[in-house]
């Protein structure tokens, strides 16, 4: 099942939790994780219609069901009672799951679901909750898929080709206010590029790529401290970086720039978190961590890392 959920159905997932587009067009297999995502501190509003739906599978209509924790409600001597319950609403929804699953109204049986796996067991109070909605429903079962789709990964040649010559480039800004800069030693191009930046802040940058400075400065960290460069992979596009060994930190192109040529950072941040990450594994070998608030630095050992 997972194998048939692809990026494109992830990201249509994404999107709906989200609120940018309309959950109301979402496929079946994509609604079963629509219920599994949703994050129902938001309210309840969207399963008001999906659990009128013909075509909503009958195990996301019991995942639904569990997921409303329908238990909460054995508490309840009876209706009115319930009413006066800050959850009414929730009661309602609830109700009505019960009648159209029971009554046979949801007919795919696609996605299996089981109750016991998670919401309740022989201690749980669930003497209010008809015996069908304890039940395993049929089908294949379609667990909670990642769908914030992210991952790291080795640059492609063509990307080697970009970061070189984009190195290149950064190495003929520097030129133009140090004609006698060579990129031979890690350290002393750091001092450059700190130079450079307080050149370029006073002038006219016209055609001057100036950001390109972050990619001779990644590449510093790269020969300097052994990090590797880095694809960073989104859903709608990616980043260049670089990480380091137990790929858990990385620092993405244009940022260390970005954060000085602006005044945002003073210039000398450029030579502070290159000095500061010698040695360093994740977050908490670092002596201090001004970085990953002023999105220098990011936590990335969550993201997968692909060959």
């Amino acid at each position: 099942m997972e194998e048939l959920f692809n990026k494109k159905n992830k990201n249509r997932v994404l999107k709906a939790v989200n609120g940018e587009m309309s959950y109301q067009k979402l496929t079946a297999a994509e609604l079963h994780q629509f219920v599994q995502h949703w994050n129902y501190d938001d309210g309840i509003e969207p399963f008001e219609w999906i659990i009128k739906q013909k075509h909503l599978d009958k195990g996301t209509a019991l995942c639904l069901y569990w997921m409303l924790q329908p238990d909460y409600f054995c508490k309840f001597k009876n209706e009115e009672e319930i009413k006066e319950d800050t959850n009414y609403e929730t009661y309602q929804i609830v109700k009505e799951i019960e009648e159209r699953y029971t009554s046979g109204f949801y007919e795919d049986k696609n996605f299996s679901f089981d109750p016991k796996e998670e919401f309740f067991d022989e201690n749980s109070n669930a003497k209010c909750i008809p015996e069908e909605m304890k039940v395993k429903s049929p089908g294949t079962v379609f667990e909670r898929q990642d769908i914030e789709f992210a991952l790291l990964r080795k640059p492609s040649e063509k990307e080697l080709k970009t970061i070189n010559s984009k190195i290149v480039d950064a190495i003929k800004i520097i030129q133009i206010s140090n004609p006698d800069f060579i990129y031979d030693h890690a350290d002393d191009a750091i001092n450059a590029i700190i130079e450079s930046v307080e050149y370029w802040k006073t002038k006219e940058l016209g055609k001057i790529k100036i950001k390109n400075l972050s990619y001779l400065w990644m590449d510093c960290v790269h020969k300097k401290h052994n990090w590797d460069w880095i694809i960073w992979d989104w859903e709608t596009g990616n980043n260049i970086g670089v990480t380091n060994a137990t790929k858990e930190l990385t620092s993405l192109e244009n940022t260390i720039i970005n954060h000085t040529i602006d005044g945002f950072q003073q210039s000398s941040i450029i030579s502070d978190l290159y000095k500061d990450l010698a040695g360093v594994n994740n977050f908490y070998d670092l002596k201090k961590d001004p970085y990953s608030g002023i999105g220098l630095l990011f936590s990335t050992d969550h993201l997968k890392f692909r060959e």
